[in-house]
């Protein structure tokens, strides 16, 4: 992987799995919503698409967004930064390229971009987002909210 630490269009790519991680164009909306909406099936206990389709709408217009790219597929990841708090609103990353550093990728440069350790919040029934969090030096913020009882609050390394 090569990391450009001038913020240009690429901010980082993976030249042997062929994707590229760059700020969000106005074009990739139908992309990061289809993306979106197809990782939603895997979270029945969410609400319905129509309302996480405003959510994300709201989170795209006040953050910066990052975009993992591959040219024959598209959006194939992307995450959603509100760099002053340091915060991680969405990250999704589609099935077929799991496992393939698109989502550390991502988180890599947010974390460049804050300057800053991160910090995000996982659904509590997502055991696989946990579990990866955590092998990749994640750590969970001790007592769960109770405003928030279904989620975990994580700090990045």
């Amino acid at each position: 992987m090569v990391r450009f630490t001038v913020l240009s269009m690429e901010l980082m790519s993976h030249r042997a799995a062929g994707w590229k991680i760059r700020l969000r164009l106005s074009s990739d909306n139908p992309g990061v919503e289809a993306l979106f909406e197809t990782c939603l099936a895997h979270f029945p206990w969410r609400s319905s698409t129509a309302d996480e389709i405003v959510r994300l709408r709201q989170a795209l217009n006040v953050g910066d967004c990052l975009i993992a790219h591959e040219g024959n597929a598209g959006v194939i990841g992307f995450l959603i930064l509100d760099r002053p708090k340091a915060y991680v609103s969405h990250l999704f990353v589609h099935d077929d390229w799991r496992f393939c550093g698109v989502g550390s990728g991502l988180l890599g440069v947010a974390r460049d971009m804050a300057r800053s350790p991160l910090q995000l919040d996982v659904d509590a029934q997502n055991e696989p987002a946990m579990r990866a969090y955590k092998a990749m030096g994640w750590v969970e913020k001790v007592g769960p909210d109770p405003m928030r009882s279904n989620q975990r609050r994580l700090s990045g390394p």
